[in-house]
């Protein structure tokens, strides 16, 4: 593992490269340098002919908390928008011509539940709380919905998206949903106890080590949905919208001030 004090780690080893969101003080909560650096390390794990299959793992007891509100909130332009650059990490998993595998063993909410659906496989703890909670902040989740619709049905995705789920994945929220119930909806591949996972997880990358690297390749391009960066980019956008709303500020900045939003009676 390399760059203990970075917000991403990196092992390649046994044909297997693993990238490990490595901020857990800050939840793993998706930061620009987080973006930039695990589109790096992606990229690194693509280039290297020796990797055969990519893992996203995670240190501390959350996967992801979606994105750096802090950041987000001092945001004046798209560009700076942890979102946008969003777009084009989960362009870059979709796309990576090797199996991507994520380990889902905490917490994961918003943009880290859009990482879980860009890529090919997930296997997640049965009990892990997850929550598209973007719409209690007065913002919507555009820039997950392209790659989330790969996975749900559209009125799965908007019951979800709709409900949103507790700010702090709280498992008595009635609208958290587990890594079970994301299984039965095809969100993740598959959940189980925590003590069988790092086992699950071993089997199935031995088994995509058996396949032809330029077959697996060929099926992600037979497999990708057309135009899937354009689109992301578009999505990025209407964030963007969102989140530079009034509505969106004031949402943001409730939470940060741990407040209710001003729509709440």
């Amino acid at each position: 593992m390399e760059r203990n004090d970075a917000p991403i780690a990196y092992r390649a080893q046994e044909a297997v490269a693993t990238i490990t969101l490595n901020a857990p003080e800050r939840r793993n909560a998706l930061s620009t340098r987080l973006i930039a650096e695990m589109r790096t390390a992606l990229a690194r794990a693509v280039a290297d002919r020796d990797v055969r299959v990519v893992v996203i793992d995670h240190a501390g007891p959350v996967f992801c908390a979606g994105a750096d509100l802090k950041e987000s909130v001092a945001a004046h332009s798209l560009a700076a928008l942890p979102a946008a650059h969003l777009a084009e990490l989960l362009a870059d998993i979709t796309e990576a011509p090797k199996p991507v595998v994520a380990v889902v063993r905490g917490a994961a909410r918003g943009g880290g539940l859009g990482l879980i659906a860009a890529a090919d496989f997930t296997v997640a703890h049965f009990e892990v709380p997850m929550a598209f909670s973007e719409v209690r902040l007065g913002v919507v989740p555009a820039v997950i919905g392209p790659v989330v619709a790969r996975r749900i049905t559209p009125a799965r995705m908007r019951e979800l998206f709709l409900a949103g789920g507790g700010l702090v994945l709280d498992e008595g929220d009635a609208d958290v949903f587990t890594g079970e119930d994301a299984a039965g909806w095809g969100l993740v591949t598959t959940a189980v106890y925590e003590e069988h996972l790092d086992a699950v997880v071993q089997s199935l990358v031995d088994r995509l080590k058996l396949g032809g690297p330029a077959a697996q390749a060929g099926i992600k391009v037979l497999t990708a949905a057309p135009d899937l960066r354009d689109q992301l980019r578009k999505a990025a956008a209407v964030t963007g919208d969102h989140f530079f709303s009034e509505e969106g500020r004031e949402g943001t900045r409730s939470f940060l001030e741990k407040r209710p939003p001003s729509w709440v009676g």
